[in-house]
């Protein structure tokens, strides 16, 4: 039996354009988990530092400082509302929304991969907060510009609600906010709008 590879190529091809970036980005999403996993559960410095597979650490890189940046730029664009505690939440909140609105874009427009990109780097930036808030009581992770240890963002927000003692509870939910994020990324193709073509038919009566 010959196998006809020019029309197995074309049977493909819908399936291989529609679940590539899922497919490469398994690896990716399962070693995420796994080191926000053990960074909440066993040592939050697996949240810093990770042995990556070789071919994944450039992707780790690029999304966090990528994260970093938008993180810091929520500072700033929420102080302007005059609110010490929105301005401290204004980091994580803009690290999430920009994100998500950029899937909204995809989405509304039928861009699969933005779609996609967006939903990737919302569960990625829900799972990176949710190590931020598991080290509100002891103030171990690294802040930008060598800032004391009375800059971490949520300690400010949960000592300000008295919700300190609750830290781990806040931690684990965005974790697994982020997962379930990070599942509707790899099933987005069964799930995203369907396009449809509209045509106008001018007909004389």
């Amino acid at each position: 039996m010959q196998i006809d590879y020019e029309i197995l190529l074309d049977k493909s091809l819908p399936y291989i354009k529609k679940w590539w970036f899922s497919v490469v980005c398994i690896p990716f999403c399962l070693t995420l988990a796994d080191q926000y996993w053990m960074a909440l559960k066993w040592e939050i410095s697996f949240s810093w530092r990770y042995d990556y597979p070789f071919f994944l650490s450039p992707f780790f890189f690029l999304i966090d400082n990528f994260l970093l940046i938008i993180h810091e730029a929520g500072h700033t664009f929420f102080g302007f509302l005059g609110s010490r505690f929105i301005t401290i939440l204004g980091g994580t909140l803009f690290e999430i929304l920009l994100p998500f609105l950029i899937f909204i874009y995809g989405w509304w427009n039928y861009h699969r991969f933005v779609a996609q990109l967006g939903l990737l780097l919302t569960a990625f930036a829900w799972i990176e907060s949710a190590a931020y808030a598991a080290d509100a009581l002891e103030r171990r992770t690294p802040l930008i510009g060598n800032l004391p240890k009375s800059s971490h963002d949520f300690y400010n927000l949960f000592s300000m609600h008295g919700a300190l003692d609750s830290y781990m509870f806040f931690a684990w939910l965005m974790y697994f906010i982020g997962i379930v994020t990070l599942l509707l990324f790899l099933v987005y193709p069964f799930i995203e709008k369907e396009q449809y073509a509209y045509v106008d038919i001018e007909m004389d009566l």
